[in-house]
């Protein structure tokens, strides 16, 4: 099994090259793959490639960061063999502008409030942020940003809670302000709370507030393609749905 670099957590590498922005790991194996993704997806496209690499023997890269990073980056000529992004708009916006070919449905979520383990919102979210700040990732071009503004819209909280938000590069980076104690609360994905083990969920946002919530998968290279078949297969649903994603068609 091969090591690989993980953008928003470093694992040991043989050596690294800097690509279009991104830190991106080289590999000497015959057969491999980088697989730019969602930073969403970060520890469950950690495990699907453990196992990937452990059935096929193909070394796995992953590179992380927010969807509207990864599409664009992919486009521009990144050298992605497979790409994962959240939200339809971006999985649109790749199709029309590379060569990608289509995009499938991989995966499905569910957005929270996610707070320390202490954290509740009894007595509702305005209340339970006190003088602090809500974190999330940006609402104009990442996906979990605009999930959370239509959240906040369905319950009339946009205009109240807007002056009071931390925008953050993606959504794993939103979290970590609640981690570090400078936002009591983060809106995030079910998936996020599995990763954070030091945080937890205090508010389950309704289905009907927000546009479905589905991860995107689509190839560059004929191995990025059997990596993406893998994930829709039984045993990279049952990985990605450990970590918190719902299974294809599940919502």
């Amino acid at each position: 099994m091969s090591q690989r670099y993980q953008i928003t957590a470093p694992l040991p590498r043989i050596a690294l090259m800097i690509v279009a922005g991104f830190v991106v790991a080289t590999s000497a194996a015959a057969e491999s793959v980088t697989v730019f993704a969602a930073s969403s997806m970060h520890d469950a496209l950690g495990a699907v490639a453990e196992h990937y690499e452990a059935e096929t023997q193909v070394d796995v890269t992953l590179v992380f960061a927010a969807s509207s990073a990864v599409a664009r980056q992919a486009a521009q000529g990144a050298p992605a063999g497979a790409g994962g992004l959240a939200g339809g708009a971006w999985a649109d916006w790749l199709v029309e502008n590379s060569d990608v070919g289509d995009m499938v449905p991989v995966a499905g979520n569910d957005l929270v409030l996610i707070g320390r383990n202490d954290a509740t919102v009894d007595d509702g979210i305005i209340a339970a942020l006190g003088d602090g700040m809500l974190a999330m990732a940006q609402i104009d071009a990442v996906p979990a940003g605009r999930y959370g503004k239509a959240a906040l819209d369905h319950l009339g909280l946009w205009d109240a809670l807007s002056p009071r938000i931390i925008q953050a590069a993606n959504v794993r980076a939103a979290l970590r302000f609640v981690q570090i104690g400078e936002a009591p609360l983060a809106i995030g994905y079910a998936s996020d709370a599995v990763a954070f083990a030091d945080l937890t969920v205090v508010y389950e946002f309704t289905a009907d507030a927000h546009a479905p919530i589905v991860y995107s998968g689509g190839s560059f290279t004929p191995q990025g393609a059997d990596f993406v078949t893998f994930l829709q297969s039984e045993p990279g649903q049952k990985i990605l749905a450990n970590w918190g994603f719902s299974r294809v068609g599940a919502q």
